[in-house]
């Protein structure tokens, strides 16, 4: 009698659906994995190139004929509880000025928007419409307009300012509401041109990065397995032959 037998081919049994499916998911979760760790990797790195604890802009030169630049709008819709957890996030927000002219004593100060209006009422100034980084550029739009009554200075109603010649700064904390941002000579006068930029402390970003971090590589490392399971697991096929040596 002869019997059939089985042994190994030696080549690996083609994929099954299932197996393709998790190979394709698992490539797509891990190349997921990667990318969230670059984007931690940028963050950290920019978390790193802090200056003196804020994460800054890099200086817009602000200029007008007339007696003051302004930032309006500058604000966050939050209020009640969420405005403290907004502090937590976003920190203290830093605004610097300095005059391009060493000798001119500048002036920055950021007030609630109702109220730079009513001192800025019937004064020539350049409200910042839109700001490019790259290359810089500031776009206007310009209010007609006289003198200002008094100097910025004289004024009670900024929550934060600071004035005087070389670069003059303020520390913000984040406030719910409309605010703007105004720039002016110290003593009011005409011909207003200063280089400012923004930065904050922006304490989220740690967590942030950790978190990136974190879900990146859980998403590699799930999609290696999941890449790397079902061809592991793949069995050899079994081919069937004769034994002529066994016969009835």
């Amino acid at each position: 009698m002869t019997t059939l037998q089985s042994r190994p081919t030696g080549r690996r049994a083609p994929l099954t659906g299932g197996q393709i499916a998790m190979i394709v998911i698992g490539t797509l979760a891990a190349l997921a994995g990667l990318g969230l760790l670059a984007s931690a990797t940028a963050v950290a790195v920019a978390g790193h190139n802090r200056t003196g604890g804020y994460l800054t802009t890099g200086a817009a030169t602000v200029q007008s004929r007339s007696y003051a630049v302004t930032v309006p709008d500058v604000g966050v819709d939050i209020r009640g509880p969420d405005q403290a957890y907004a502090r937590q996030i976003l920190g203290t927000v830093r605004i610097r000025a300095t005059a391009s002219d060493p000798g001119v004593p500048v002036f920055v100060g950021i007030a609630r928007t109702a109220d730079a209006d009513r001192y800025l009422s019937g004064v020539g100034h350049s409200d910042v419409a839109d700001i490019d980084t790259d290359p810089v550029r500031v776009d206007y739009v310009e209010q007609a307009g006289g003198a200002p009554a008094s100097a910025p200075a004289e004024q009670t109603f900024w929550d934060r300012s600071d004035s005087g010649t070389g670069t003059r700064t303020l520390d913000w904390d984040v406030a719910a509401g409309d605010w703007t941002v105004v720039v002016m000579n110290a003593d009011g006068s005409p011909g207003v041109r200063a280089d400012v930029d923004l930065g904050g402390t922006l304490p989220v970003l740690r967590g942030i990065t950790i978190g990136l971090f974190v879900a990146g590589g859980v998403l590699l490392a799930g999609g290696l397995l999941l890449i790397v399971l079902p061809l592991a697991t793949r069995r050899e096929p079994a081919a069937t032959y004769r034994n002529p040596d066994l016969r009835a």
